[in-house]
């Protein structure tokens, strides 16, 4: 498992709160990790680099250009679910207010991996599965942003003039 010396430095920051007392898991449907301080306060590390003192691992600007393809390479398929779901919502949207929101809602979404991404990683490095290559990371991760796009594409084709 290759890991960057920028991500390792951010694996490392999330052992130091793992260390000083915090709590990283997943719950339920969430797409994003719960991190809970020593207090049991739920850390929001969206635009966060620090939660009090202590160093959040920040964002990581790789999985917000290529997110499918990191969210493959470390066998996250329930962002492929929630991808689909966000882009159904915001095709109905976009069908009912005649405005265009998939800009919007791909770089909002992208944003959000980009600042969990870090936590998504370190759960999946303590899990000690192996991660898919990176070409196969990209080729399925296409495959599989079309296929969660397709119930976005019917809503398009039946309601587009």
């Amino acid at each position: 498992m290759a890991i960057s010396s920028e991500m390792k430095l951010r694996l490392d920051k999330i052992d130091t709160l793992v260390e000083k007392g915090y709590l990283v898991k997943t719950k339920g449907i969430f797409l994003f990790p719960i991190v809970r301080s020593p207090q049991g306060a739920v850390v929001n590390a969206f635009f966060r680099g620090k939660y009090g003192d202590d160093a959040l691992p920040g964002f990581s600007w790789i999985a917000f250009f290529f997110p499918f393809v990191f969210a493959t390479k470390i066998r996250y398929w329930r962002f492929f679910w929630i991808l689909g779901i966000i882009a159904l919502f915001a095709s109905i949207i976009e069908y009912i207010f005649n405005i265009d929101l998939s800009l919007a809602h791909e770089i909002v979404f992208s944003m959000y991996y980009g600042f969990y991404y870090p936590f998504h990683r370190w759960l999946f490095v303590k899990s000690n599965q192996e991660e898919i290559g990176t070409f196969a990371s990209v080729l399925l991760g296409i495959l599989l942003c079309f296929v969660a796009g397709i119930p976005s594409l019917i809503i398009y084709g039946i309601f587009s003039p």
